[in-house]
């Protein structure tokens, strides 16, 4: 009983402390990620030559630690003006242990109207 209660005890504060971990909304390697990403994805994918030009208005929209997932997340969205289309809200969610075999974070991105195969729903539903 006392290993069960040790063992709680340390996925408890292993998963408090991953979100002090976590990077913010306007860290400069999340938006790097995200400006990255998306001109790859452009490159490769959509083909509509619609590129992130500049990230500003960046905020925190939610920060998830507890819950039934062991994953802590943090959502965010930015204005992103676009290099050939009018600006648009940047939706995207920044995850810690989601990095390369688990170490590190990830994000995974929605810019709202650009979603053609609605990967993240109707207008990034899925991201905010």
């Amino acid at each position: 009983m006392r290993l069960a209660f040790a063992l709680l005890a340390l996925t408890s504060s292993t998963v408090m402390a991953a979100a002090g971990e976590l990077p913010g909304c306007d860290d400069a390697s999340v938006l790097s990620t995200l400006s990255s990403r998306q001109a790859w994805a452009e490159a490769h994918t959509w083909k509509d030559g619609v590129t992130i030009a500049v990230l500003d208005r960046v905020g925190e929209r939610r920060l998830v630690t507890e819950g039934f997932s062991a994953i802590d997340r943090r959502y965010c969205a930015a204005r992103a003006a676009l290099t050939s289309a009018r600006p648009t809200t940047l939706y995207y969610v920044v995850s810690a242990g989601e990095g390369f075999a688990g170490y590190g974070w990830n994000v995974e991105f929605c810019l709202s109207g650009h979603d053609p195969y609605r990967v993240y729903g109707a207008d990034c539903q899925v991201l905010k």
